[in-house]
């Protein structure tokens, strides 16, 4: 069996850049959901510190993929974020500034098998015979938390977004997100299985994620996956887009309107006249 890319789709959430990453390359498939800056500069070489941590993770999980990594999602996750660490040491990121960060859902083709795993918020669905959900409210319910404070006091703000950030980086709690902290404590969530077993895998981050949590266009993945297949990926995108210009409120959460990656994969059989990854 091999893994076969169905459908793949990322697109911004307003006018700003889009900060969400997916791809796909060799024995990897992944999407990305960069955390909103805290700073309105950046310390490192790219538009804004989150801009450059999405698309360094990117290049890292590009090399691993091309040179066929076989092993643990998580293991990897962790490989990586040792590499960021030391990438932004070089780039002399200040020791005083919360580095950036980012949700991520990864899948390893093992050949017969895949291993996958998140951190953060974004979600893993997968179909079949034995079906699996990896995903998480503990953000959403941080969140609402922070919106319903009704603190309208900007220092203040600021200073609970940093405790919370640099929260879901160090501590042992039971989610983290994905960061290049020096005293970085990260949490994967994973799984794997037989590809035999399998009928789809779905990555996604917490946008695409709102047809289920947010606006309840669905109810379960398996459906989210079925429609996908009919329509495509774009079809459901549209769907949140016509939720989010709806005049109702935003849910307790800071952003109307989020970005939004997700991939859709399928094993096939091996056929050595095709490419790994179609």
């Amino acid at each position: 069996m091999v893994m076969r890319v169905w459908d793949m789709l990322t697109t911004a959430g307003g006018t700003g850049a889009n900060e969400d990453r997916v791809g796909a390359c060799g024995t990897l498939a992944w999407v990305l959901d960069g955390a909103t800056d805290l700073y309105g500069n950046a310390a490192l070489p790219a538009e804004s510190d989150v801009q450059w941590l999405v698309d360094t993770v990117v290049r890292y999980l590009c090399e691993a993929g091309s040179a066929s990594y076989r092993g643990s999602a998580a293991d990897l996750l962790m490989e990586v974020a040792a590499a960021v660490a030391g990438e932004q040491a070089r780039q002399g990121f200040p020791a005083d500034r919360v580095p950036p960060a980012c949700s991520v859902a990864l899948c390893v083709d093992q050949g017969s098998r895949y291993d996958v795993a998140r951190i953060g918020d974004t979600t893993i669905a997968i179909t079949g015979r034995v079906a699996a959900t990896l995903a998480t409210d503990y953000f959403d319910r941080r969140e609402a938390a922070a919106v319903g404070s009704g603190d309208e006091d900007r220092q203040r703000v600021e200073a609970a977004m940093h405790r919370r950030r640099l929260h879901t980086m160090t501590s042992d709690d039971a989610e983290s997100v994905f960061s290049g902290h020096p005293d970085r404590r990260l949490s994967p969530h994973s799984t794997a299985g037989a590809w035999s077993s399998v009928e789809d895998i779905l990555l996604c981050t917490d946008g695409f994620a709102r047809l289920i949590t947010d606006y309840g266009r669905y109810e379960t993945w398996p459906e989210v996956i079925n429609d996908a297949h009919e329509h495509g990926l774009a079809y459901l995108e549209k769907l949140i887009r016509d939720a989010e210009a709806l005049p109702e409120p935003a849910g307790g959460r800071f952003k109307r309107s989020d970005d939004i990656a997700v991939i859709l994969l399928s094993p096939e059989q091996a056929d050595p006249s095709k490419d790994r990854l179609s």
